[in-house]
């Protein structure tokens, strides 16, 4: 519900204003309320609901959003003001306007201000990228006057034919950074190409030719088997109509093909289609298939972008100039015009739920823009949500099966690895057992490719004292410092924090000696991605490895560069974290190597569990996409759980079921919703003292909102960036109930400089 407008006003009298004069509503972020202001219509004529607008604040100039125009609230504001001899405050004539979103946005924003128990301002702040105007972007095409025999008689570098046959698909002008989202090329691959005349680079304004841009028929449509067009004929059948789909398809069965079948139709309608994905750094594949297919502008909307670039794919958006966003979590805010369909690939990501600020959930959020657009939405994914399953197979959902692979390839084989029963003898390294190394290295000698998961950074997960068994922890943090060889440093995976490893021990004061074969000071406890990838590099000393983390793809372009090497084969062994799971399709991969399953599979979250068989479904399905058969090998000290024989068997709805049954004994989702209340403070007893008052209040409203209120306690990460933490879960059936609870939660206890309380309703991490 919207606050009483706050007035902008000088201190002198004024006459009412003239009939050109009219006055508007709007928000200026972060500042909570709404703000009145006064406009010439003549200067500014176009102005209506959802325009950004230069206004007068105090003593400068800020960017405003207008949510209502001369409405019956601001005549009677106007009325009031005059009578008091009072003048609202009017935009300066010259002031810079543009259209940020439309009335059927804000409606959108206000139902999240309203789920949230948040300001609006603080909606359109979140969604909204910052205005900037400038010099629009270059944008490339091909020279018409180089034909094909031009091309294939000079020479170019891989990259550069890369970007050469993206811009041949491509009916219309690529800025440089859509050039690089889709095939990694740098700005020096770009410049070679200008330079020998290949490319051309030109300004991309809003005066391009709107027809040739939007010409549909030049998109070839996808030929999909027997199962993907029953799939996407039921889908059509909904029509134009809210609802929801949720498309089960197991790893490499072409739900992308799907994707690109129900987005052609509706963009032959005349709507727009939103496509989002977990993160756009990590399919990069997706985006270039797009691109190339759809062969029409496509805006991509990511983090990394300069604002500048950002404000000019919003408004392309905005005004009806592109009709196909893909983006990640932040895309759902897309400004898009007539919109026909939504897609949410990879559904049951983690990615789409925001872990700071205003904690939303860009798939649900997904589905309630999706009914107030009155279009359908598609949920896609291998290894679905346990609450997107739990809705389809109770009839809330359209459930939609893809059990066979694409390119009719066959499922892999599984072998589950027991590390009980090794010595560590028996073991060809520290983390490889023989029948990892023997699978590994039948497929190597049949020239097919690996992919190794090993979910943790750096080379060892601590570093202990000989003497004491110290433990080297982050000052800042309850958790250990990772050792990374690479560079030698200890870092904190949570703050950044990082440390030479020191020469002398702070437990016990034990000095590192400097005999070559003297017993270090530091022993090197646990493992990650450096460790093992040092561990292949002896065990296969001819094979080309790469590393796929964090730590080596720090950005989009070294993302794309590492996939753009195991594409071209120039990679045959690629080791990484969760990154090298999703979204991937790499013919020549075969083998599937897990380190240890058992990462992530005892922390105190209820949805470990489900998170471990996604994660290993996932990367399993890199495995045999194409004609030879692939096989995957899991390691593990706790072989009978069920997510590793469920991911074994390829038995999702067995998994699923058996979760399900354990979610509703203990009230947890999709039967139950949660908030979570995060009370934090440099104080320890101070941030203990706040969430046992917040544990109070919430127990007080407990019985009236049928909820049940759990702790306080500890955190189970209890320190974060010198933060003490304390958090509580407040849980009931209805989701009005939490609501109110956190909107009398909030108006009671508000972050301080001493405590600072964060709310997430509908939590997805418990750390």
């Amino acid at each position: 519900m919207r606050q009483t407008p706050l007035l902008i006003s000088d201190d002198e009298t004024q006459e009412s204003p003239t009939p050109t004069r009219a006055l508007f509503t709007a928000v200026v972020p972060p500042l909570d309320g709404e703000f009145i202001y006064e406009y010439d219509r003549h200067l500014h004529p176009d102005l209506q609901v959802g325009y950004v607008v230069q206004v007068p604040l105090g003593k400068r100039e800020t960017h405003a959003y207008i949510t209502s125009i001369n409405s019956a609230k601001e005549d009677q504001t106007k009325n009031e003001m005059a009578a008091r001899g009072k003048k609202i405050k009017a935009i300066p004539d010259n002031a810079e306007t543009s259209l940020a979103f439309s009335e059927e946005h804000l409606a959108f924003y206000e139902w999240i201000a309203k789920y949230y128990s948040e300001p609006l301002s603080k909606i359109i702040d979140l969604a909204v990228p910052t205005p900037a105007h400038g010099k629009p972007p270059t944008g490339y095409v091909m020279n018409k006057d180089f034909s094909s025999e031009d091309l294939e008689s000079t020479k170019l570098t891989q990259g550069q034919r890369a970007v050469v046959e993206l811009l041949r698909q491509s009916s219309s002008p690529l800025d440089s950074k859509t050039i690089q989202a889709s095939c990694g090329a740098s700005a020096a691959v770009l410049r070679g190409l200008v330079k020998k005349s290949f490319v051309v680079p030109l300004e991309l304004t809003s005066g391009d030719n709107e027809e040739a841009r939007h010409d549909l028929t030049t998109i070839i449509p996808p030929e999909l088997n027997s199962e993907q067009q029953s799939a996407a004929a039921q889908i059509k059948q909904l029509g134009k109509k809210f609802s929801t789909t949720l498309l089960q398809g197991v790893t490499g069965s072409g739900k992308t093909e799907v994707y690109l079948s129900l987005i052609i139709e509706t963009l032959a309608r005349g709507m727009s289609a939103l496509v989002m994905v977990p993160e756009i750094a990590l399919t990069p594949q997706l985006t270039e298939r797009f691109i190339s297919r759809l062969k029409i502008p496509v805006a991509v909307l990511h983090s990394s972008l300069k604002p500048k670039e950002r404000w000019k794919h919003w408004s392309d958006l905005a005004s009806g100039k592109v009709r196909v966003a893909i983006g990640a979590r932040s895309a759902i805010f897309a400004p898009l015009k007539d919109l026909g369909i939504i897609i949410v690939d990879e559904e049951h990501d983690s990615s789409f739920k925001q872990g700071e600020g205003i904690r939303y959930h860009a798939r649900d959020l997904a589905l309630v823009r999706a009914k107030l657009s009155e279009c359908p939405v598609i949920l896609g994914s291998a290894t679905p949500s346990l609450e997107s399953y739990h809705n389809a197979t109770s009839g809330k959902y359209l459930h939609l099966h893809l059990k066979e692979r694409y390119h009719d390839a066959a499922a892999s084989s599984f072998e589950i690895v027991d590390l009980n029963n090794l010595k560590p003898w028996h073991m060809k390294s520290k983390n490889i057992s023989p029948k990892f190394f023997s699978g590994l290295q039948s497929a190597l000698t049949r020239g097919g490719q690996a992919f190794i998961l090993y979910n943790k950074r750096g080379f060892a997960s601590y570093l202990q004292c000989s003497s004491c068994e110290h433990v080297l922890g982050c000052p800042h943090c309850s958790v250990t410092l990772t050792y990374h060889r690479n560079f030698n440093s200890l870092v904190c995976h949570q703050c950044g924090f990082t440390l030479v490893p020191p020469a002398v021990c702070s437990g016990c004061g034990a000095r590192e000696k400097l005999e070559t074969d003297a017993e270090p000071l530091f022993t090197h406890r646990g493992s990650g991605t450096e460790r093992v990838h040092e561990e292949l590099e002896t065990l296969f000393p001819s094979a080309r490895i790469a590393v796929l983390d964090r730590d080596t793809a720090s950005s989009v372009q070294d993302y794309v560069e590492i996939l753009r090497r195991v594409r071209e084969r120039e990679v045959d062994i690629l080791v990484g974290t969760q990154m090298i799971a999703k979204g991937h399709d790499l013919p020549g991969v075969i083998f599937v190597g897990i380190v240890d399953c058992d990462v992530g599979l005892h922390i105190p979250d209820f949805r470990a569990a489900e998170r471990a068989f996604q994660l290993l479904t996932q990367v399993s399905g890199r495995a045999g996409r194409r004609s030879e058969r692939g096989h995957v090998i899991l390691q593990t000290r706790v072989p009978s759980h069920p997510s590793l024989i469920f991911t074994a068997t390829s038995k999702y709805d067995e998994f699923a079921l058996g979760e399900l049954k354990l979610r509703k004994e203990l009230c947890y989702p999709p039967f139950h919703k949660l908030l979570r209340i995060i009370v934090s403070s440099s104080d320890r007893n101070h941030a203990l003292k706040r969430a046992s008052q917040v544990a109070g209040l919430a127990n007080s409203l407990a019985a009236s909102l049928k909820a049940h209120v759990l702790g306080p306690a500890p955190a189970p990460i209890e320190k974060i960036r010198t933060l003490w933490r304390y958090h509580l879960l407040i849980r009931s059936p209805s989701a009005a109930s939490l609501q109110h609870a956190m909107k009398q939660i909030k108006k009671v206890f508000q972050s301080d400089s001493e405590t600072r309380v964060s709310y997430d309703l509908d939590p997805h991490d418990m750390l």
